[in-house]
């Protein structure tokens, strides 16, 4: 049973949100360039995953520096730091920092320390290919050192793939490049590391028993691990909205954790754990919108009674985001625009501890989700501490606004319920913009990072 004091409360802000649309004011930036409002938002973690980054590499540095042979050396401090850059992105890694260091209190920096892990991935990345070329400098005594020159290539084609701005415009080569030039560097290197430890006169033995040969397994198995287990599926569509469909598959839902399915060429793509019929605890399901080419197509694809994904393929891990550090507040408010309320639906559900307010921003919602769903979900978290203020942004009073009126709006809505922080699940233009605001008003916030 809901507390009258929380019901009064959310009816006052929906007086209040009425008002706001009469009379609305804009959030005013401090810095003006969104590239720089980003890049402010990761200034604390950058800084800290650099300095941690370095002290590795001094430690190599070290340790080549007093090595009797500098090439044995430096291939070790190579196969060191991609074994670190792999290993940032791996499900072990993510597992046992959520899983671990993720629960250890309402610790805000750690919680952004994980979050903001691709940091280390991204300076190891470019730790080994410098450690790799220091090794291709000592290598030059061998005739034959063509494998480094590729593996050189390759890396670097590998690294500029991956940045921003050819990752966002070109996703499906970024995704292709790292899966099979990846895997065909490693290949290349564990036949270039045979080849130069038998020209060097060791023996099979001798080779295989080197601390570099331990570090290539640990590699192979952490780039073979996230395959164990694929299975095929076939999804049934439980929903269809004009820019929102909703898929249903075996497995108990959860809240803060998605999975990753083939939707085209082998592609896999996050979705967040959600949840359709919230009385069945064996099926979970991923809402689907028209973010990219290969959900466009799915999703307009069964607007035309054409559904694309009647089979396809899951990976059996299950990813942490930021939201499953929700569990840990006593009170929180989440501002979600879209389709982004789908992974927010089982933190509704499932979660009975932490009073939420919920800022729902979007284009038509009942039309998108459906009357029924709603009602449903209205109606499973009914006797829970949870508002949901809906927000359709087609309404005619709306939609003249801005980001900079909806910073506001979420800015009212702080200091109306006075949360312990505030989560936002957005696109990444809406949520660096909000990010950014609540920083700057000495708020903590919790959003997606979009590093990868």
């Amino acid at each position: 049973m809901r507390d009258p004091k929380s019901i009064e409360l959310f009816n006052s802000f929906e007086q209040k949100i009425k008002e706001f649309r009469k009379n609305p004011t804009q959030y005013n930036f401090k810095l003006k360039n969104r590239c720089l409002r980003k890049i402010s938002n990761a200034n604390s973690t950058f800084w800290v995953w650099l300095a941690i980054s370095l002290l590795i590499n001094y430690l190599g540095y070290v340790y080549f520096m007093s090595a009797q042979n500098s090439l044995d050396a430096s291939s070790l401090v190579a196969l060191s730091t991609l074994f670190i850059a792999i290993a940032a992105r791996s499900y072990t890694v993510n597992h046992f920092t959520f899983d671990t260091l993720g629960n250890l209190g309402k610790n805000y920096f750690l919680h952004q320390m994980i979050n903001r892990i691709g940091f280390l991935h991204r300076f190891m990345a470019i730790s080994t290919l410098v450690w790799l070329y220091v090794h291709y400098r000592y290598s030059l005594v061998f005739q034959e050192n063509i494998q480094v020159i590729l593996l050189l290539v390759m890396l670097v084609v590998m690294i500029i793939s991956a940045l921003a701005f050819f990752r966002r415009r070109h996703h499906n080569i970024f995704e292709n490049i790292h899966r099979y030039i990846g895997y065909s560097a490693i290949f290349i290197l564990i036949i270039y590391y045979f080849d130069i430890n038998l020209q060097s006169g060791l023996s099979m033995t001798e080779t295989i028993l080197k601390p570099h040969f331990l570090l290539i397994l640990f590699i192979l198995g952490m780039l073979i691990a996230p395959w164990i287990g694929v299975k095929k599926i076939s999804p049934k569509l439980v929903h269809t909205g004009p820019h929102v469909i909703g898929i249903e598959v075996e497995g108990e839902p959860s809240f803060g954790t998605y999975a990753k399915i083939s939707l085209a060429n082998a592609q896999y793509h996050p979705f967040g754990d959600s949840m359709y019929n919230f009385k069945d605890m064996t099926k979970r399901t991923f809402y689907i919108t028209p973010s990219g080419d290969r959900t466009s197509q799915v999703v307009y694809g069964a607007n035309k009674d054409k559904f694309l994904l009647n089979k396809c393929m899951i990976k059996p891990n299950r990813h942490k985001g930021f939201m499953y550090h929700h569990a840990l507040y006593d009170h929180i408010l989440i501002v979600v625009t879209g389709g982004g309320i789908a992974p927010i639906i089982p933190c509704l559900v499932l979660n009975d501890k932490t009073k939420i307010d919920v800022l729902w921003i979007g284009r038509s919602q009942n039309e998108e989700f459906g009357v029924e769903l709603l009602a449903n979900l209205v109606n499973a978290i009914s006797h829970k501490e949870i508002g949901i203020h809906i927000i359709d942004t087609t309404d005619e009073d709306l939609k003249d606004f801005k980001i900079e009126n909806y910073i506001d709006l979420t800015l009212l809505a702080y200091d109306h319920y006075k949360p312990e922080v505030v989560f936002v699940m957005s696109n990444q233009s809406f949520t660096i913009d909000m990010m950014y605001a609540l920083d700057q008003n000495n708020i903590k916030a919790y959003g997606a990072t979009f590093d990868s």
